[in-house]
């Protein structure tokens, strides 16, 4: 008989499974950074509204269509529950002083502050992305959407490095987005300098893999999970031509 395959190595990949089952895999204080951008189960003031289908809730133009993603469907304690699984997870897995850089909306803002700190984590504070004029969901009679959070928060006390980020990351994302609610990898950039030469960077909710990108252009070990085939796909894409431009 034919052998079995290798089984395929744990860092310096992309698994195609859940954010959940990666986490529990990952050895003890084995992470420097989680950086990730998980589903945020918003975009509706009520039941209905957030039942919808991402591309429902989130996408204001016909100009483009995406690939919906799942686990944005729940309810605000359901959430909170969620997020508190895979934070107490990756609580275990980062080293002492590790981050986790997590960006979200206005809606959930509250509750993710709550669920770090419930799974361990000292809240550092809140850090802005400002999607720029022209490049965020306007509002009759109020106040534009045009901004998201990055809330970071750490493992116990700081080690402490010479590295000086900004409060507000000003960047818009240019047409057409390989995926939905992806990040501008600028701001990744910035934000994986935060780690230590060597050290490992997270990303348990990877979507077009611009986080991990920015890790592995930035010579730093990396691990993510998708569980999206398409996404996987464009991610792994992605992350396999850094290797064919060196």
């Amino acid at each position: 008989t034919d052998p079995a395959p290798a089984p395929a190595p744990l860092f310096n990949h992309l698994h195609r499974v859940d954010a959940l089952h990666l986490a529990r895999q990952l050895p003890d204080a084995s992470l420097d950074m989680l950086l990730t951008d998980p589903p945020y189960s918003s975009g509706g003031l009520h039941v209905g509204q957030r039942a919808s289908a991402p591309s429902a809730k989130y996408s204001i133009s016909d100009k483009a269509r995406y690939e919906d993603f799942t686990c944005d469907n729940m309810d605000q304690r359901s959430w909170a529950f969620w997020c508190n699984t895979w934070l107490t997870e990756a609580n275990r897995a980062l080293k002492p002083g590790g981050l986790v850089v997590c960006f979200i909306d206005w809606r959930q803002l509250p509750t993710l502050t709550d669920v770090v700190q419930a799974s361990g984590f000292t809240l550092r504070g809140i850090a802005v992305w400002d999607k720029t004029s022209g490049k965020y969901r306007p509002r009759r009679n109020g106040f534009g959407q045009q901004a998201e959070f990055i809330v970071w928060a750490s493992k116990g006390a700081m080690p402490q490095r010479e590295v000086y980020l900004p409060g507000v990351f000003q960047a818009k994302l240019g047409y057409r987005k390989q995926h939905m609610t992806e990040k501008p990898i600028e701001i990744a950039h910035q934000i994986v300098r935060l780690v230590p030469p060597g050290g490992v960077v997270a990303d348990l909710f990877a979507g077009c893999g611009t986080f991990l990108v920015a890790a592995k252009e930035a010579g730093l070990e990396w691990v993510g999970c998708e569980l999206n085939d398409h996404y996987h796909q464009v991610a792994s894409g992605r992350l396999a031509a850094i290797d064919l431009a060196a």
